[in-house]
């Protein structure tokens, strides 16, 4: 039996040169294709696909909500990730989509035809690389939690609301009088948290609690 497909992709020409070498195989049938995650919610439903290949840079929608509601409307249907970049960041995604398989789109539309057959039939479809490289980012993603809490167990309370402030450019002054502290009190608060931070000024204290998502 042939599967059928419905592709999600925002390119014109990539779309269409990916259904016509679907339909070329006999293994697949194309039943339908979209250019936004919103059409694709809408069409998809109609056809029931076995395998949907979406692009994750999609125009209108986050391409991860998309395979996500999809997959709740169709928990049988597989799904085929393009990507135009492997860095290790769209993989951990990619990976934490739960998709079957993942492409690059330079390898040409042969291989992301062949990983549509081989996931229709039962495979999944990942690199040893690209695992690597998900699993490097993972790892990245849990150290820097775990910094981030031990870095804000570093601080007090009074030091993050402080630092929040001047975050937002007030004087030591205005700090000071909005939290109803002396000025030479918002100063040591200041100097002790740039000591536990290991920075030297307010942009650099700032970037931080940018990064440690504390603002």
């Amino acid at each position: 039996m042939t599967a059928r497909v419905f592709i999600v992709e925002g390119h014109p020409v990539l779309r269409g040169a990916m259904r016509i070498a679907c339909q070329d195989s006999p293994a697949l049938e194309v039943v339908g294709e979209a250019a936004e995650g919103q059409d694709a919610l809408i069409a998809s439903g109609e056809v029931d696909p076995d395998v949907i290949v979406i692009d994750v840079e999609l125009q209108d929608m986050d391409w991860f909500e998309v395979v996500r509601e999809l997959k709740a409307r169709r928990p049988a249907s597989k799904f085929l990730a393009l990507i135009r970049a492997a860095d290790d960041r769209t993989l951990f995604v990619t990976f934490s989509a739960a998709v079957d398989g993942v492409v690059e789109k330079a390898t040409g539309v042969k291989s992301i035809v062949d990983a549509v057959e081989r996931i229709a039939g039962g495979s999944r479809v990942f690199s040893p690389e690209h695992e690597r490289r998900a699993m490097r980012e993972l790892g990245r993603i849990v150290r820097s939690a775990r910094e981030s809490t031990r870095m804000a167990t570093l601080l007090t309370t009074r030091e993050i609301e402080v630092l929040q402030l001047l975050a937002q450019g007030m004087t030591h002054q205005v700090v000071a009088r909005r939290l109803r502290i002396s000025p030479r009190t918002v100063e040591t608060h200041v100097r002790k948290t740039y000591r536990k931070l290991g920075v030297h000024n307010r942009v650099e204290a700032t970037h931080i609690a940018e990064q440690k998502g504390w603002l």
